[in-house]
């Protein structure tokens, strides 16, 4: 659709809808409010003069509400609940109750040292060793962290952090640094084991 048909339609549309409006205007006609004769009845005070009877009472203040029920409980239990109401006996003086001893210390969690190691040999254990492979008198290790594939030797760094300390036809030895302490952490993964069948 061109621009020129575009403001053709625009148009066409404004002069249907201003005749519209004129054709209401001019059929309604004009409306003069009528005042309201209804001359039955007796008419009412004026509000100033009315009063109230004080003894009537307001029911905001003296709203009276029934005692609350569960309305989840199972059908017939309504009654049974009401049957075994008995009238209320005197209150005796209740038993103060024996002072419970303090709960005993909790026992100290292990140190940020600590926390900060377990992390850090859980980031390692993430490692799988897939495979060995020696070629040409060096050994290499498949390793993957679930993410991506690894082909290292040993001295190699992976991820910037996770060094490859020693390659075996069994296991691999990785160490990482502990950020917060300074200290390296080390994990020895097994080789997993051949699930395909």
């Amino acid at each position: 659709m061109t621009n020129q048909r575009k403001w053709l339609v625009l148009g066409g549309l404004l002069l249907a809808w201003g005749m519209v409006t004129v054709f209401q205007m001019w059929d309604s006609g004009q409306t003069d409010p009528m005042p309201y004769s209804d001359t039955s009845g007796s008419p009412l005070p004026p509000l100033k003069d009315l009063e109230l009877d004080p003894e009537f009472p307001n029911p905001r203040q003296t709203a009276k509400f029934s005692q609350p029920r569960n309305i989840f409980a199972p059908l017939g239990t309504a009654q049974v609940t009401r049957q075994e109401k008995s009238p209320p006996s005197i209150p005796s003086l209740p038993k103060a109750p024996p002072s419970p001893s303090p709960p005993p210390p909790p026992p100290p969690g292990p140190s940020f040292a600590d926390l900060a190691g377990q992390r850090a040999r859980e980031q390692l254990n993430q490692f799988r060793f897939l495979g060995y492979l020696t070629k040409g008198g060096e050994s290499q290790a498949f390793l993957t962290n679930g993410q991506a594939i690894y082909i290292v030797k040993q001295g190699e760094i992976l991820e910037g952090r996770v060094q490859v300390h020693k390659i075996e036809p069994e296991t691999v030895l990785l160490s990482t640094q502990v950020l917060e302490t300074g200290s390296r952490v080390q994990a020895t993964i097994p080789l997993t084991p051949d699930t395909s069948g």
